[in-house]
């Protein structure tokens, strides 16, 4: 499987720019989203195509930005970028654009009760958390930065 046909499949838009801010990928779903053909933007630096684009910031700073509410008028979403690093120096940024009804739906899952939908957000958020560190240290670290107590995690985490 290649990364690009990988890419392509996603529901969220991905736009990936290189170490100048220039814009060397564009996923199906973004081109849909924004209606800028990838042909269009594809070269050109992601500030003169996106107003307001968190990339630059991204590539001075090194630090992701994640979750921030967007709008350019009739279109709103959450935009995520992240900085790409290869071999330790700085390459670019992976851009993630949700729109909002993906979001929504992600967020209230169809039926179940209040405190179904608390108990699975719960899990989600341990799981969010535990994502690379899944033993007991990073499990003790998981409860910290969540906080609640390490016995509290486990019963989270375990119950139905």
């Amino acid at each position: 499987m290649k990364a690009k046909s990988a890419l392509q499949s996603l529901r969220q838009g991905i736009v990936i720019c290189d170490a100048k801010g220039c814009v060397v990928y564009v996923n199906a779903a973004y081109a849909e989203f924004t209606g800028i053909r990838p042909e269009k933007i594809r070269g050109k630096r992601i500030r003169d195509v996106r107003v307001g684009s968190l990339v630059p910031k991204v590539l001075r700073t090194g630090e992701a930005i994640e979750g921030v509410y967007k709008s350019d008028g009739e279109r709103s979403y959450f935009a995520s970028v992240y900085p790409i690093y290869e071999a330790g120096e700085e390459k670019g940024t992976v851009s993630i654009v949700t729109t909002l009804e993906q979001s929504r739906a992600r967020r209230r899952p169809d039926g179940g009760t209040l405190k179904e939908r608390v108990r699975e957000f719960e899990r989600q958020e341990i799981r969010r958390t535990l994502l690379y560190d899944d033993n007991l240290e990073g499990k003790k670290q998981a409860a910290e930065a969540l906080g609640i107590s390490l016995s509290t995690l486990y019963s989270k985490m375990e119950s139905k």
